[in-house]
């Protein structure tokens, strides 16, 4: 049996004859985009992927915030601490790998008035501050 295909250059599309179409033929309207377009927009793809565009946006600096509070418990892995503002939260923050190095070294006093600051939407302390 012999197909016969019909390419129309204005819409850059194939239109098979006698066979039924793919269900994603059937969603652009009953025809395929041509073999030019479909490795044209795989280039495009790829090249934003491996190009400036794709790699910016996973190299993007976490957005970070402060909790400002009176230590309770100081570990060698994590930090507890008590908001200033509300008595009755409290909160215990794990050291990033640089923080955790100096702390080692200095670690506040039970009861030191400490600023901590985190990763957004996580427990991941940053720096502590004095």
């Amino acid at each position: 049996m012999t197909e016969k295909l019909a390419e129309n250059s204005s819409t850059c599309t194939i239109k098979r004859a006698g066979r039924r179409l793919p269900s994603t033929a059937k969603l652009l309207g009953g025809s395929q985009p041509c073999l030019r377009c479909r490795s044209a927009c795989i280039v495009l793809a790829v090249g934003l992927l491996l190009g400036g565009l794709g790699l910016d946006a996973l190299h993007a600096k976490p957005k970070t915030d402060k909790f400002e509070g009176t230590v309770v418990v100081v570990g060698p892995k994590a930090i507890t601490v008590k908001s200033r503002d509300n008595i009755y939260m409290v909160r215990t923050f794990h050291y990033s790998a640089e923080l955790e190095q100096k702390m080692l070294r200095k670690k506040p006093a039970t009861g030191k008035k400490v600023t901590v600051h985190y990763v957004r939407g996580s427990d991941l302390a940053l720096k502590v501050n004095d």
